[in-house]
This record gives structure tokens, sequence and C-alpha cells, in this order.
């Protein structure tokens, strides 16, 4: 199948060049001839010397641009480029005076070999065509070294974005299992439920996790287990206050990317404060954006909880490969709360 793709490919491109070198013919023959109004005597010519500008054309545009401008050695350009263009004339006047301008040619001019007017005439007239091919194949390597750097960036967007969702799921997990473990030593008849909410978010986490966006509701279902995990962890210690308002229905969003906010609230927050910790979190969804409000008690003695950790740092990472310039994200401290405030505008919606 390759093979015959680049065959295909290759004919194509044989293709192109013939029609080019079609119309390069047609084109100076029918324009000298209108202006000589000897249109026999210019397709003639054009054709003693259509071989010259053929090989005078691939010589620049397949030796000399690839080895000298494309590899950055410009003086070595500049000059070649100088010397293939003058022999180019000085071959170009030597075809036309052996067979046009010689004793009886076509023109029949009493012409000398080296004449300095015409070859410079010659060069002029005839030089813009290597430099439209020139032109061509640059534009052309443009082009592919554009779409070459984009995909790069592309593939390394996305190796980062899994590394970034990778950081995520040990994170999770160890915090999770600390809270599973705390709960068996104690033999609590809460570690069933624990292994089983876990179950489920384990599933979600390992078959979810990858894509690029899934359904909002499904991450509001995530953020759910993961509250009700925290809530058996910390029983009635803990002042947990959740609001969840609009329809996250027929709505997309990163997978993941709202536990780091919640993660964060119990980690700094609510773990360290061993007095009175609360926790209050908000989430707001309308067809524009979603707005995500969290506010925990911190204890400034203990921890400076201005400082983001590890998850809040990822998900600025991610918000910024995915959803750059679509996303508010503040955080602030005052009076023993710490807050977080998110927004994400444009939430894509099922077609």
């Amino acid at each position: 199948m390759n093979n015959t793709i680049r065959k295909s490919v290759s004919s194509t491109r044989i293709l192109y060049h013939i029609l080019f070198w079609i119309g390069v013919y047609l084109f100076y023959s029918l324009t000298y001839g209108s202006y000589t109004g000897n249109y026999y005597q210019e397709f003639l010519s054009s054709l003693y010397i259509l071989p010259v500008r053929i090989a005078a054309t691939y010589v620049f545009i397949y030796y000399i641009i690839p080895c000298f401008l494309f590899e950055k050695k410009y003086i070595g350009f500049v000059i070649l480029a100088l010397v293939h263009a003058i022999l180019f004339g000085i071959t170009l006047w030597i075809v036309l005076w052996l067979f046009v301008y010689c004793p009886g040619c076509i023109y029949e001019a009493d012409y000398p070999l080296f004449y300095l007017p015409k070859i410079f005439n010659l060069i002029i007239s005839n030089y813009e065509i290597p430099a439209v091919a020139a032109v061509i194949i640059i534009t052309r390597r443009w082009y592919t070294d554009q779409q070459v750097a984009r995909e790069l960036e592309k593939e390394k967007l996305e190796a980062e974005l899994k590394y970034l969702k990778s950081q995520i799921n040990p994170h999770f997990l160890f915090n999770t299992l600390n809270n599973l473990y705390s709960l068996t030593l104690k033999k609590s008849e809460k570690a069933p439920d624990v292994v089983l909410k876990l179950s489920g978010m384990l599933d979600y986490m390992l078959y979810h996790s990858n894509e690029n966006e899934v359904r909002l509701i499904e991450e509001i279902d995530f953020i759910r287990a993961k509250l009700e995990l925290e809530k058996i962890r910390y029983g009635r210690r803990l002042k947990l206050k959740t609001e969840i308002v609009g329809d996250p229905e027929n709505k997309y969003i990163a997978p993941l990317l709202l536990l780091p906010f919640i993660e964060n609230c119990f980690k700094h927050g609510a773990s360290k404060d061993e007095q009175n910790p609360y926790i209050n979190i908000s989430i707001r969804i309308t067809d524009n954006y979603l707005l995500l409000n969290v506010i925990n008690s911190y204890s400034e003695r203990l921890e400076d909880a201005s400082s983001e950790g590890i998850g809040l740092q990822n998900v600025r990472r991610r918000l910024e490969i995915q959803y750059k310039d679509r996303y508010e994200l503040n955080t602030s401290k005052h009076d023993n709360m710490y807050e977080v405030s998110f927004r994400l505008n444009w939430l894509k919606k099922n077609s």
C-alpha cells in the first residue's frame, strides 16, 4: 500500500513539473512572439534554450538552496547564486548564438560569442524562472516546517498533560488509602462503604482520566464521591457545606480538573486545623460558565496556606494547556480563611 502511495505521489509530482515547464515555454514563446510578430521563430528559440532553463532551475532549487540556504550558509548561498546567475546567462547566450544568431540561423545577427549586453539582458529576463521555482520550494519548506513544529508542540503538550494527570492519581490514592487504613485500625463499620466508593472512583480514574474531556455530570459525581469519603474520615469534627447549582448535562470538562481544588482544602485546611475546621464548597453551572468557590479554615501558625502545593501548580499548567484564555483562577487568604475561586468559560456542549 505504501509503495502504491509513493508511486502515486511521484507520478503527480512529475506531472506538475511537466505542466510547469509547458507553461514556461508557452509564456515566453507567446510573449516574445507578440513583441516580434514572428511566433514561429520565438517558439523555435524558446525550444532551444528550454533545456538550459530546466537544468539551471533544478541546480538552483535542488542543490544551491538545500545545501546553502536551508543550511544557513548565507554568504556561500549569495556567492553561489551570483555565480549561478552569470553562468546561466552565458550558457543561454552561447546556445542562442549557436542556433539563432549565427550565419544561416534564424536571425543571422552579427554578434560576438561573448557579448555582455546580451548576456546581462538574458540574466534579467530569464532568472525569474529559477526565482519563481525557488519561492515555491522555500514556501513549501516553510509550510512543512510549520506543520512539523505544530505537530511537535502538540505532542509535547499532550505528553506534558498526561504527565500532569499521572501526578493526580498517586496523590489521590495515597490520601484515600490512608483514610481507609485509619478506619480499618478502628475496625469501623464504614470501611466497606469506603472500599465501595473508592472502587467506583478508581473505575472513573482508570477509564476516563486519559480522555481529553468527559461529561461534566461524571466529574460532579466523582467529586460527590470524594466528599462522601472525606465525611467518613472526619466525621462530626469537620463542618462541611456543599452546594451544587445548575444542570451539568450536555456539558464537558477535562477529567479530574476539579479534584485538586477539593483535595487542597482538605490537605492544607481541615487536616491542619485541629480546633474548628470547616470547608464550604460551591459549584455553580450555567450555559456559559462553571464557577467553583472553595473556602476552608487554616491555621497560619501551622502553615502558610497561600503557598500552592503540587496539586494547584499542576492544575494551573493543565488549564494553560487546555483552556488558555478561557479561565480565571484566584486564591486568597484572610481572617484564618483560605479561598479558591475558579471560573471556566464556554463549556462545550454535546452537538
